[in-house]
């Protein structure tokens, strides 16, 4: 799902996920508006800062969709912050209303507080610290973490960036520690870690485990400069993985 505008950058994109094997067909183009773009500034340790001109994002609704028909298997929808957050939670229920499988990435950080519905109709809500603090407030990740799951979420994962990854569920708190690598550059290191979470579960992989891929692609990423052309490859996830032996932390 998503909008581009009728621009050389927006043409760019769209040719970049035909040749990654991705339907486009609820991308819509919008003419008279430019594409959403980001301005990335990374610094010696490989950080980053981002501003966001949203562009064609802005105006994406639920009425630009048209859901695809599915008849069985797990069908899993993943979303973020880049179009208008009440297009979002609309396009969010109705997902969960076709019986998908629904993970939203809170980012960048939300403006208002999400409906109660809304959360209730996410099954994992991932987010970074900065972003927990600015939608809930200060605190330690397990307290502030459970402050959504008082106002309707399920399932809370914070990544923690070199600290690795937190789960909070209404049975139990489970940490992922990261990987060691050596980091160039993280730009994308969340999207990657949202985009590999979400193929896992999709495939019938355990919520750990698809914890553990996720953390390992997102550590995977940051050793390569760029954001689309810095994300690995499933072979290249098991490669690595492979070297390890068995997993590196994840303790309840």
């Amino acid at each position: 799902f998503g909008c581009l505008g009728d621009d050389s950058l927006g043409r760019e994109r769209l040719t970049s996920l035909k040749s990654a094997g991705v339907s486009v067909r609820n991308i819509t183009v919008k003419a008279g508006v430019h594409s959403g773009i980001a301005q990335i500034i990374v610094d010696k340790r490989g950080e980053n800062i981002i501003a966001v001109a949203p562009g064609a994002n802005s105006l994406f609704s639920l009425g630009d969709i048209t859901f695809p028909e599915h008849s069985g298997g797990t069908v899993v929808s993943l979303f973020q912050n880049e179009i208008p957050q009440a297009s979002t939670e609309a396009i969010i229920r109705e997902c969960k209303k076709q019986k998908m499988l629904v993970l939203w990435n809170i980012a960048p950080a939300c403006q208002q507080k999400p409906a109660k519905e809304t959360l209730e109709a996410v099954d994992f809500l991932i987010c970074n610290r900065p972003e927990l603090i600015a939608l809930v407030g200060e605190g330690d990740n397990e307290t502030i973490a459970q402050v959504l799951r008082d106002w309707g979420a399920t399932n809370i994962v914070v990544t923690l960036g070199e600290k690795g990854a937190l789960l909070v569920t209404g049975r139990e708190t489970y940490y992922q520690e990261a990987f060691t690598v050596n980091v160039v550059d993280t730009v994308g290191a969340g999207d990657c870690f949202c985009g590999v979470f979400a193929c896992s579960l999709s495939f019938g992989i355990s919520v750990k485990e698809s914890l553990r891929r996720a953390s390992a692609a997102a550590a995977l990423s940051t050793t390569v400069k760029g954001a689309q052309t810095s994300m690995p490859s499933a072979d290249e996830i098991d490669t690595f993985l492979s070297t390890l032996g068995k997993p590196k932390g994840g303790n309840e």
